[in-house]
């Protein structure tokens, strides 16, 4: 683990060492392609509820980490397809979001929330904190956007698993 943290940082040591050496206009280019777009996070409860964050940015990219109860319990990239993106873009602007309030809690101690970070321009807009209740089209959102991104996470485990 140790060594993985060494190799980890060092890493990120040369990526910023490279980095600086690139033009601004290459700077520029990498900074709009890790806009966030959205950020979508499962929190855990005493029992087997689905905990993992992700993170969507504008070019499709997910940075995902699976924390217990999902399919993937690690962090990984996926990648939207353009229509993936595109119906994700829409169901947002439909959502309005902006309107919504900030939280929608319960009284029980162990529900566990869905928490959603909405962004324009690469600025966090709106975030909202949810454990039961809302309105039906942000229960409808973050069903569809938690329905997406455990059909990614269910492929990429299929995928690492071994050939028999």
């Amino acid at each position: 683990m140790h060594t993985l943290l060494y190799l980890l940082k060092l890493g990120l040591g040369l990526g910023l060492i490279l980095a600086t050496g690139c033009s601004a206009a290459q700077n520029s280019n990498m900074q709009s392609t890790d806009t966030p777009l959205l950020h979508f996070q499962k929190t855990p409860c005493l029992g087997t509820c689905p905990s993992y964050e992700a993170t969507i940015l504008e070019n499709g990219s997910i940075r995902y980490t699976g924390y217990s109860d999902v399919p993937v319990i690690d962090t990984v990239v996926f990648t939207l397809s353009k229509q993936q993106l595109e119906e994700l873009r829409q169901k947002i602007a439909e959502l309005n979001y902006t309107s919504l309030k900030d939280t929608y809690l319960t009284n029980w101690s162990d529900m566990p929330s869905t928490i959603t970070t909405f962004y324009k321009a690469g600025k966090e807009i709106k975030r909202v904190k949810q454990e039961e209740g809302g309105p039906k089209l942000l229960l409808d959102f973050q069903e569809k956007v938690h329905t997406l991104i455990m059909g990614l996470a269910d492929a990429e485990a299929k995928r690492k698993l071994p050939i028999r």
